[in-house]
């Protein structure tokens, strides 16, 4: 469960003790699962966000909120982070565009940083279309397992590393903590740096619940992490954005095909796998 808050203006000066939250609204997703609205009164002394944490208790820690609105430094309340949600994106969307990069015989190296290293059942979806790949992580043991198991099914090796190699223009890096230092070789996806999720492709009948003024990534994060909505473990962007401009997967497949065929010959991708 998940609480948005929605700002109404109230036109007043101040609002009174215990008016500051108008009215709740409860949402069912699927499951059982629900949310809640909660209209939040604003006035020109702004609002009472002790008395809108108060009212809301636990839920305090993780709330969406309108991106165009903060929160003061003083208030016990946060706002919710999809970067897990992102990061699964990002996998999703990684494997649809190297798919397509193996396809054409172009040949892309990869970097996973994941120094907590809590994306080890993603790695699959990089390895299985990548020429090379190395994973950047301080808890290596966490990787053994499934890394073997991909030597297994593949033949694919895969290193692992404390410290990242230096990216080349060739290579992919997915950095799941915005922590990778890249110093402009290669393309960089994370949550805020380089190429990062913009939309989500599908999954219309989730999105038709998520109010205008949020995020529908915000949103539909919310209900992976917090609704335990599995389904969205399979979601890929339909769009990123790329030093500020919007572009579809295609848009960015194509212009990615386009830099990285010059040496089409001298680069074709060696691995074949099912």
């Amino acid at each position: 469960m998940f609480v948005i808050l929605n700002i109404v203006e109230s036109g007043k000066r101040k609002i009174k003790r215990g008016k500051t939250v108008n009215e709740v609204r409860e949402v069912s997703t699927s499951g059982g699962e629900r949310f809640y609205v909660v209209d939040v009164c604003d006035s020109e002394k702004g609002v009472n966000w002790d008395e809108v944490s108060y009212f809301i208790g636990k839920h305090s820690n993780k709330v969406l909120l309108d991106r165009q609105f903060c929160f003061p430094e003083f208030t016990p309340l946060s706002r919710f982070e999809p970067l897990h949600f992102k990061n699964v994106l990002l996998f999703n969307s990684l494997e649809l565009i190297l798919r397509e990069m193996y396809l054409s015989g172009i040949k892309i190296k990869c970097i996973v940083n994941d120094p907590l290293a809590l994306y080890s059942s993603c790695l699959s979806k990089i390895v299985r279309f990548a020429s090379q790949t190395t994973v950047v992580t301080t808890y290596d043991y966490r990787y053994f397992s499934e890394i073997r198991g991909l030597y297994a099914e593949y033949g694919a090796g895969v290193t692992v590393s404390e410290k990242a190699p230096s990216p080349d223009a060739r290579t992919f890096i997915l950095d799941t903590s915005c922590s990778f230092e890249n110093e402009g070789a290669g393309y960089l996806f994370s949550e805020t740096k380089g190429i990062t999720p913009l939309t989500v492709d599908g999954y219309n009948h989730l999105k038709a619940l998520c109010p205008s003024y949020i995020d529908n990534i915000d949103f539909l994060g919310a209900v992976y992490e917090m609704n335990r909505d599995n389904s969205l473990a399979d979601a890929f962007c339909s769009e990123f954005l790329c030093d500020g401009e919007r572009k579809t997967v295609s848009e960015l497949m194509t212009g990615l095909k386009k830099r990285l065929s010059v040496s089409f010959d001298s680069n074709k991708s060696i691995i074949f796998c099912v």
